[in-house]
């Protein structure tokens, strides 16, 4: 057998050993053997295949799979094949979100053999496996390495994309970099193929519970029972250590979709307050536990009182979302608990020093929430009232301003009645995140890429997400990033879609730069064409071309007829899949 079969049939053999179920792969010639090795573990059913034409779209799909993998429970690595060369680079965006979202993404890179580094042979990067930062391991082998190098290689990568590696010094989740010099020839035999399916249906006919990855002569069935010290720095690892004082709240960003039940048991038995951005867990209302607080930034910001009395935070995920947040994180007179995403899989251990009752217990918590709905209020109000001042003007009104103003009330309108709903939401950055913020009754399970919170991949990350979770998903979108992945409304024809609604609010342009410090007056003139960008197109003809169904709505009325109650998608024959709801109102 070739030393490039052989390599990769072991990467197969150790994907299948470490629960690996999810498989991206963006063809190429390079990566042959792998393709050769895992179609027929897709053909046995062992694990999934998923392919894309774009490196960059299937990083992101890869991302998807692994938080909804993660939020069903099953925490899972998987992983991304590429071929050599710039192919490789493209995956730069989805391994840095996935870097600093803490998810556990294997990229498998094809590279050329070591002797044709700096030859200038075609489509070679001379430091191929340096090529991707911001990965928790990275490891580069020959294709002539021995089966048992590899299978120490793939186990000790799998572990440091999971955050379970000490000697990569992984403490939490993320991508690994695998890279694979595989030299010619690139397509195993007739007899090897045919060897390796045979040896692929003896492990898929094999009875549950036996060994059925472990090569012959290997030790995979072997197990090491945890006994003695080793344990016991085990349940020590395990153990979580806080304390709440008077003054304590709950900050909650994204946490690369792990759950939290253990803090909404913390906050409702010490009574904190829960200030958390959308795609967190504790977001949710639940049952008869208070709720979070709403506009909690802006409370923070405007209600001295309260941001003043604060001695401890309890930071959950990572809260990127708000300035207000970022300066009470900073803020060194505030003494800051940050906890493991995944806190509930850990012994949480609390001693409780409250004494003030005006600083804790339920009169605090209420004080929280009463300050965020008032927020909510007030702001809806100025809205209203702005938006009467604006059509009070008749003929003299604004053209720029009235029809934003028109439109965010749609947009907010629309983004809280998603919300409300039991669904799974994947929601973008810029403006639809923030509306989130406002919403005062979250029943959904809301998702978002907020690792470096950037707009890019987002349509494959949802639909990942979709395939993760097999469930249905709904997309909240604004243009720019709808246009910035218009790729990944591209599914190839032999490959799963997921079941996906892209609801896009299209309103021709970033319009987030217009509420930032870019809209002074004295910096007007550069606005529209160095930040918002206008472009003035709309989404029907793009969804036609690939294959999606279009639906135009210019109301919050017209979106709720259009799209429908959960119910009733999950009745209607033909439900979900792949549509578009592009909110546009008339300019």
């Amino acid at each position: 057998m070739s030393n490039s079969s052989a390599v990769a049939q072991q990467i197969a053999r150790d994907l299948v050993r470490s629960a690996v179920t999810d498989v991206v792969i963006a063809p190429g010639s390079r990566s042959a053997p792998l393709v050769y090795a895992l179609a027929p573990l897709a053909e046995a059913g062992l694990i999934r295949t998923h392919v894309r034409i774009d490196e960059r779209d299937a990083g992101f799909l890869a991302l998807g799979l692994a938080r909804g993998r993660r939020a069903r429970g099953e925490d899972r690595a998987v992983a991304i094949v590429t071929t050599s060369g710039s192919a490789v680079a493209n995956l730069h965006p989805s391994v840095l979100e996935a870097s600093y979202g803490h998810l556990p993404l294997l990229a498998l890179t094809a590279d050329r053999p070591a002797r044709l580094r700096g030859t200038g042979a075609n489509q070679t990067i001379d430091g191929q496996a340096h090529v991707l930062s911001d990965v928790r391991g990275r490891f580069d082998l020959p294709a002539s390495e021995a089966p048992t190098a590899v299978e120490a290689a793939m186990s000790e990568a799998v572990s440091a994309a999971l955050g379970q590696s000490e000697a990569t010094g992984a403490e939490a989740a993320g991508p690994v970099q695998l890279n694979v010099q595989f030299d010619a020839p690139l397509v195993p035999t007739p007899v090897e193929l045919e060897a390796w399916t045979d040896e692929i249906r003896g492990w898929a006919a094999a009875p549950a519970g036996a060994d059925t990855t472990a090569p012959a002569g290997s030790s995979g069935g072997a197990s090491a029972v945890a006994h003695g010290p080793g344990l016991d720095n085990e349940r020590a690892q395990r153990e979580v250590r806080l304390t709440v004082t008077d003054g304590t709240v709950i900050v909650a960003g994204d946490a690369g979709g792990h759950p939290a039940e253990t803090l909404r048991e913390l906050a409702a038995g010490h009574h904190l307050p829960v200030l958390a951005e959308p795609s967190n867990p504790l977001a949710r209302s639940i049952g008869g536990a208070a709720p979070p607080v709403p506009a909690h930034a802006r409370v923070l910001g405007e209600r001295a009182e309260l941001t003043d009395a604060i001695r401890t935070v309890i930071v959950h995920g990572k809260p990127t979302l708000t300035r207000p947040v970022a300066a009470l994180l900073a803020d060194a007179a505030v003494h800051v608990r940050r906890l493991p995403d995944d806190v509930d899989a850990r012994d949480l251990i609390v001693t409780d020093e409250t004494s003030d009752e005006t600083l804790s217990g339920p009169d605090w918590v209420r004080a929280w929430v009463s300050a965020g709905e008032a927020a909510v209020a007030a702001a809806r109000a100025e809205r209203a009232a702005a938006s009467e001042t604006a059509s009070a003007r008749g003929e003299s009104i604004d053209v720029l301003t009235s029809p934003a103003m028109v439109f965010e009330a749609i947009a907010r309108e629309i983004t809280e009645s998603l919300a409300a709903q039991d669904h799974t939401l994947f929601v973008a950055s810029s403006n639809s995140v923030r509306y989130l913020s406002d919403a005062t009754d979250v029943r959904a399970r809301i998702h978002a890429s907020r690792g470096l919170a950037g707009i890019d991949g987002l349509v494959s990350t949802a639909t990942g997400l979709s395939l993760g979770l097999e469930e249905p998903v709904v997309l909240l979108i604004g243009d720019i990033a709808m246009l910035h992945d218009a790729g990944g409304l591209l599914t190839p024809s032999a490959e799963e879609t997921g079941d996906l609604t892209i609801v896009v609010l299209n309103d021709d342009g970033g319009a987030i730069f217009a509420g930032l410090e870019h809209s002074q007056s004295h910096l007007a003139g550069y606005l529209n064409r160095y930040f918002t960008v206008p472009h003035g197109r709309g989404f029907a003809e793009l969804a036609a071309a690939y294959g999606w169904e279009h639906t135009r709505v210019r109301s919050a009325e017209e979106f709720a007829a259009a799209f429908g109650t959960v119910g009733e998608r999950r009745r209607g024959a033909g439900a979900g899949g792949r549509r578009i709801i592009e909110v546009a109102p008339a300019r």
